[in-house]
Order: structure tokens, then C-alpha cells, then sequence
């Protein structure tokens, strides 16, 4: 398996979505979906990034596909656990977007008001 495939199954055993994904690794949506489709290759910089969000994954596998997919014995319930975590942070995230926006809507039209 090639080490883009690695990435795609890591990405669905962590958070199940790109964006929860690049969200931990500081890696773009837009680089997780080339990387996705095979148009470009890891690189080193999103090797780092990746290793440095999620320290449970084994280097070896991630890098060679030798191995497991995490060190220290880190099995399915603690990959569902963080992801089910991350998912948390994803909607709180979503809520306090929402939030905001009404806000700015409440805002503009004040300021709409005061302008009139």
C-alpha cells in the first residue's frame, strides 16, 4: 500500500473527515485531497505534521507500511475514542460559527440602521 493510502486510512480511522484532519495536523484540505486522489506525494513536512498531531501513529508504518498503524498497542476503541472526540470539537466549532455569524448579521444591521 502506498503511503498516500496510508494517509486516506489514517484519516479515516482518526476523524473520518479531511477537515477534522487538517485540523489537528495544520495540513490543508485542498494538499489532504491531492494527496487523496494520488496527484501529489507526502511530503516530509506533512510526514512531521502528522506524526507530531497523532504521536500514538507509528512512524515505520506511516513512512515504510511496516507494522501497525499505531504504537503501543493502541487499538479500535481508542482510535474510535479520538474520533468521536474530534468530531465533538468539529460541531462545538460549528456551533460557535454559527454563533458568530448571527452575531454579524445582528451587527450589520445596526450599523445598516445607524447609516440610514
Amino acid at each position: 500500500m502506498a503511503i498516500n493510502n496510508r494517509v486516506v486510512q489514517l484519516i479515516s480511522k482518526t476523524t473520518n473527515s479531511k477537515t477534522s484532519f487538517s485540523q489537528a495536523t495544520g495540513i490543508s484540505t485542498v494538499i489532504l485531497s491531492h494527496i487523496s486522489s494520488g496527484r501529489n506525494k507526502v511530503s516530509l513536512t506533512a510526514v512531521e505534521q502528522i506524526l507530531k498531531a497523532f504521536p500514538k501513529v507509528s512512524a515505520e508504518w506511516l513512512v515504510l507500511g511496516k507494522g501497525q498503524m499505531f504504537r503501543d498497542g493502541i487499538d479500535n476503541d481508542s482510535a474510535n475514542e479520538i474520533s468521536e472526540n474530534l468530531n465533538l470539537v468539529e460541531l462545538e466549532m460549528h456551533r460557535h460559527r454559527k454563533s458568530i455569524d448571527s452575531k454579524i448579521h445582528i451587527l450589520k444591521g445596526l450599523i445598516d440602521e445607524l447609516n440610514s
